[in-house]
């Protein structure tokens, strides 16, 4: 028999930002969720046992139990099913299950999965960014003492998953820009690391975001330090404001800022660079000691083989440089 599955869907770019708030994109496998997977395959007397991590396009193990950690097409994962629903989901044999019945790892052209049982990951805001599942290449079926084994065993893996987060949200906090409160240079630039580290794995396409305000220096001084630190400051403001949860908003120096878009290239990466200009285009720049027409310059530039967080921001710089050339601005 089954748990209570619902019909209902998450936002997708909502999940995508916790998945990525996880940090689980940098680091697919983790040695401690071994022992959580090894439970549940004993709890559900299975042979296997995987924590997937259920990301845009791909899914693939944060945690294994009796097979290698490997990654594959969301499309074809029953898990997919999983992270649409709020309960245990458990079938004595997968072929019998029209969701599930044309999957590769059903038919045989990579696994051959017969029972599958599996929990969802909830953040506590009730995102759901991945299952603990359990399966055979057998039929085979749960009490309920079992199931409710199971969704507690997937509580645990959240735990575990939650003191990651807390860490690394600190590691964060000390690498923030003392004046704005965006990412700090050096954060920035290990954000950017790790997204091209994703490219290379084939998790996403980021493009970056160089922004500089235009004539800042006279800001400064007609106005003096304090209003320009108040425009530094309502920049900010305004890119983080416009910027997705999952991208990185940071402060390269000065009056120079960087957004890192993730998983946008393309179409999108237009369409984001299109949203960050219109933001910065009102006349948000009021200062006090009188009103500051304030205007920026923006370039972009998406990730290809090969690239490095140097070439991405240099790239994106001379881009930027180009834009404010075109509109005849002065540089900051």
């Amino acid at each position: 028999m089954t748990a209570s599955v619902l019909d209902h869907s998450t936002d997708e770019e909502q999940r995508l930002a916790a998945l990525h708030a996880y940090g689980l994109l940098d680091e697919p496998r983790l040695e401690e969720l071994d022992a959580l997977a090894r439970l549940a395959a004993y709890v559900c007397g299975t042979p296997f046992a995987v924590v997937n991590v259920v990301g845009a396009d791909r899914v693939w193990q944060a945690g294994v139990a009796g097979v290698e950690p490997t990654s594959h097409p969301r499309e074809h994962s029953p898990c997919t099913h999983t992270v649409t629903g709020t309960d245990v989901v458990w079938v004595p044999d997968a072929r019998d299950v029209a969701r599930y019945a044309d999957s590769p790892l059903v038919t045989g052209e990579v696994a051959a999965m017969r029972f599958y049982a599996s929990a969802p990951l909830r953040t506590s805001d009730g995102q759901v960014i991945g299952t603990l599942c359990a399966y055979d290449e057998v039929e085979g079926s749960l009490t309920g003492d079992q199931v409710d084994l199971l969704r507690d065993l997937a509580h645990q893996v959240m735990t575990v998953l939650d003191r990651r987060r807390m860490a690394a949200t600190m590691a964060l906090v000390a690498g923030r820009d003392g004046l704005t409160g965006l990412a700090s240079r050096r954060s920035t630039e290990q954000a950017i690391a790790a997204a091209i580290a994703r490219a290379e794995r084939g998790l996403g396409t980021p493009s970056v975001v160089v922004i500089d305000i235009d004539a800042f220096q006279d800001v400064n001084d007609t106005f003096g330090h304090a209003a320009g630190d108040a425009v530094l400051r309502s920049f900010a403001d305004r890119l983080t404001r416009t910027a997705r949860a999952v991208d990185t908003v940071g402060r390269l120096g000065g009056d120079e800022f960087v957004v890192l878009l993730e998983s946008t290239g393309g179409p999108g990466a237009v369409a984001a660079l299109s949203r960050l200009r219109r933001s910065l285009e009102d006349g948000w720049g009021e200062v006090t000691g009188g009103p500051a027409r304030v205007s920026a310059s923006l370039g972009i530039t998406t990730y290809r083989p090969g690239d490095s967080v140097a070439s991405l921001i240099a790239r994106a710089d001379a881009e930027m440089y180009a834009d404010k050339s075109r509109r005849g601005a002065t540089a900051g």
